[in-house]
């Protein structure tokens, strides 16, 4: 009688997260300078050879954990993008968004890897611009596309940008620089949702206004 194999993941799909979440935890421990692909190998099980078949250089392996850890909050390209293809209004999307920008904020990884880079940019700037490139600056560049989107032509990319980059300073507000400090708790569900509330209100005002929209 034939047997029928389990279905799973691929092997080359396990060794990537492998090789991933192995870096993450060594970034966070470590640090970037002190973590090394050919530690990376050894604590993911595999061989260096393997660790560079995924990742071309430690530089890129890095921008992967960010992004990897703004996809789990649902902040990468494609589901910022997703958010915008349903019946969800600018206001609904702003509040999806900020929502999980916000529980990205406050996740305790993401707080140990912001603490991290501010350690290492005097000595390592090109660390922070790495961070910024593959975080901030992605979850931005997109943001600033939906809100245009949501223009209809009548925003331009510019000012987009600028209501993108408005609205997320709006949400990290003074809380996660107290946070950063470790002076502040995590906001509750109920905190989240009153301040992204408010943060959305006051985009959506500017929205109207640089569109001339009535309300």
């Amino acid at each position: 009688m034939a047997t029928t194999k389990k279905q799973g993941r691929p092997k080359s799909e396990e060794k990537y997260h492998l090789i991933l979440h192995a870096a993450s935890c060594l970034f966070l421990k470590e640090g970037f300078a002190n973590t090394s692909m050919d530690t990376v190998a050894k604590a993911s099980g595999v061989s260096k050879q393997t660790v560079y078949s995924h990742f071309e250089s430690k530089d890129s392996l890095f921008k992967a954990a960010i992004s990897s850890k703004c996809r789990s909050y649902q902040l990468d390209t494609q589901q910022l993008i997703d958010a915008t293809s349903g019946s969800l209004s600018l206001f609904e999307c702003l509040l999806k968004v900020g929502s999980q920008f916000v529980r990205l904020l406050q996740d305790r990884e993401a707080l140990a890897i912001f603490r991290v880079i501010i350690a290492e940019a005097v000595n390592s700037p090109h660390v922070a611009t790495l961070f910024y490139q593959a975080g901030p600056e992605a979850s931005l560049a997109t943001l600033s596309d939906v809100i245009e989107k949501f223009g209809q032509g009548s925003l331009s990319k510019a000012l987009a940008h600028q209501l993108a980059i408005d609205y997320c300073a709006l949400l990290k507000g003074e809380y996660h620089t107290m946070m950063l400090c470790g002076i502040k708790s995590p906001l509750t569900d109920e905190e989240i949702s009153l301040h992204v509330n408010s943060a959305a209100e006051k985009i959506l005002l500017l929205f109207k206004h640089y569109t001339q929209q009535p309300g």
